[in-house]
């Protein structure tokens, strides 16, 4: 689950947020902890204001999901090194989980961990969106 220490801060920050809370025991390895569904882990990337973002095992590549607050929609990028970026865009909150639904593997990762992030190669998507 990517940098635990990162991770918890921001979801201490939203503990507010009962997904958050699911999110903060998943990480603490709780016993008892209910698992998270795909809509939870997109409640959790919209509250914490995409400093949350999740990745997934999509064929090849990786997807990466992000929040965007400005645009007020979900940014997925499917990353297949050493290539770089294979498909991007935007997606409402019924599109993205229908893109994640029933896929294993799903994980949260902190942004500072993503192509998105300080000149990754998906932190600038003006090419695909």
């Amino acid at each position: 689950m990517g940098d635990r220490d990162a991770m918890r801060e921001v979801l201490f920050r939203h503990s507010d947020s009962r997904p958050c809370r699911l999110l903060w025991e998943a990480i603490d390895d709780s016993s008892g902890t209910p698992a998270l569904d795909v809509r939870d882990y997109l409640e959790v990337l919209r509250v914490t204001g995409g400093a949350v973002c999740l990745v997934a095992p999509d064929d090849e590549a990786d997807l990466y999901v992000r929040w965007i607050d400005t645009g007020g929609s979900y940014v997925f990028v499917a990353f297949w090194p050493p290539w770089g970026v294979v498909d991007a865009g935007t997606a409402t909150r019924s599109e993205i989980e229908t893109r994640l639904d029933d896929r294993d593997g799903i994980e949260p990762v902190h942004f500072e961990e993503t192509p998105f992030a300080n000149d990754g190669p998906a932190a600038d998507l003006s090419g695909w969106l």
